[in-house]
């Protein structure tokens, strides 16, 4: 006997997955943080404790030069194996108004 999964019961599932998958993921940055003299700042649902089953994980990443575009990789990948969308940007490429209008909603990783 088959049992039924109704949509709100899908979305409620989906979005416990990809709030636990965000927080592995920013376990993971704030580990590579620490060990690289970086720091990733998250903005939007997640970092407002709003995430939903169609949420992304939208990321600044604020690491020296040289460090950067590997950091970019790291939490691409990061995000690549849970299998959890998101919105990346280099802090040093970033707009200072697209900065300025995030500044109030972002929060480093813990």
């Amino acid at each position: 006997m088959s049992s039924i999964v109704t949509i709100a019961e899908r979305k409620a599932r989906e979005t416990a997955r990809r709030r636990a998958a965000a927080d592995l993921v920013m376990s993971e940055m704030k580990a590579f943080g620490t060990e690289h003299g970086g720091r990733f700042l998250i903005f939007g649902s997640a970092a407002e404790d709003r995430m939903k089953f169609d949420s992304d994980l939208d990321v600044v990443v604020d690491f020296p030069a040289e460090r950067e575009l590997e950091a970019y990789d790291f939490v691409e990948d990061a995000c690549r194996r849970q299998d959890l969308p998101a919105d990346i940007h280099l802090k040093s490429t970033s707009s200072n108004g697209f900065l300025d209008r995030i500044r109030n909603h972002m929060v480093q990783v813990p």
